[in-house]
């Protein structure tokens, strides 16, 4: 009895807010970084079919003008605020930016992230802090400039993109795993801190994709076979689905969104029996093709296949 009591009293709160926070995006103000491509852009397509006001950042402005005629061929709004991440005065200005525009931010997605292929053995030090100020810094600089607006708001949402690299290793993306592992870490000291110790009335989610078909895998250094391009390995899912799943959490809210259920196995494999993990993920390897579960080809295919979602005729479609 006493048991179940203490379960009862665990799950009642997170079952009852979740109700509770139940959010429909429509006239809602959503930052973006990262979301001139890939999952980004395709989250930012996902709010503004939703009726979400999306705000879009990225480094490439003319990229991002590109996506911004996207969201407003959907019928939404949209504002580009070209940002480095890497700066946290541009992040900052970011945040500045479309609180002068819309008043308020309600949710804020911190996506904007890098990789490289290589041993950790032999990865530079000048790639490791690249990756360092983007995938690590660039969060925080994201999570620290919004979170006095969102408290002074008594409401507010953080998606923070972890990854289920984060939780298990690979080889030859230890340094990219390595940096998601503090994202999703942060992520949760950040959620106890202002959902159950400050009760501010921020919601704090980590996003947790697996492997996923953008134009990442086209540009990222592979410094171990030589040239760009990594190898996507088993199992694939599109940006437009990962998209979904974000969105999804935007309206009904969860601590941590993995898009890909059966991920979660890799976690569970790894915390039961280490040993035998380590050698079933070692064959998963993006750094060249040496089996079924990775691509024969480096890069998404997007030219035989274009990236998820496409638009035709005023409605998303996944390619």
């Amino acid at each position: 009895m006493a048991f179940g009591s203490l379960v009862a009293l665990l799950i009642a709160p997170a079952v009852s807010g979740r109700r509770r926070r139940h959010r429909n995006l429509r006239g809602q103000t959503v930052v973006i970084t990262g979301a001139s491509t890939g999952i980004g852009r395709a989250t930012a397509l996902e709010c503004a079919v939703r009726g979400a006001q999306v705000v879009i950042a990225a480094r490439d402005a003319g990229v991002l003008a590109v996506v911004a005629h996207e969201i407003e061929s959907l019928g939404a709004v949209a504002l580009v605020v070209p940002t480095d991440v890497r700066q946290r005065a541009q992040v900052e200005g970011l945040v500045d930016t479309a609180l002068a525009r819309f008043g308020r931010i309600d949710v804020m997605v911190n996506h904007a992230g890098d990789m490289f292929v290589d041993s950790v053995e032999h990865s530079e030090e000048w790639r490791v802090r690249h990756l360092i100020e983007t995938n690590v810094m660039g969060v925080l600089y994201g999570v620290q400039a919004v979170v006095p607006v969102m408290r002074r708001q008594g409401a507010g949402h953080i998606i923070n993109t972890a990854s289920v690299e984060g939780r298990v290793g690979f080889p030859y993306s230890g340094i990219y795993g390595g940096t998601k592992a503090f994202v999703e870490v942060m992520t949760q000291s950040l959620r106890q801190e202002l959902m159950h110790v400050e009760r501010s009335g921020i919601v704090v989610s980590a996003l947790l994709p697996a492997a996923v078909r953008t134009p990442l895998f086209d540009t990222a250094p592979n410094v171990k076979a030589g040239g760009h391009g990594a190898h996507l390995v088993w199992p694939v899912m599109e940006a437009s689905q990962v998209a979904r799943a974000l969105v999804n959490a935007m309206e009904r809210p969860r601590p941590v969104i993995y898009p890909l259920i059966p991920s979660r196995a890799f976690v569970i494999l790894y915390d039961l029996v280490p040993g035998l993990a380590d050698r079933v993920l070692s064959t998963l390897r993006v750094d060249r093709h040496v089996n079924w579960m990775s691509y024969a080809k480096r890069g998404s295919g997007r030219a035989r296949r274009p990236i998820s979602p496409i638009i035709r005729n005023g409605r998303l479609h996944d390619a």
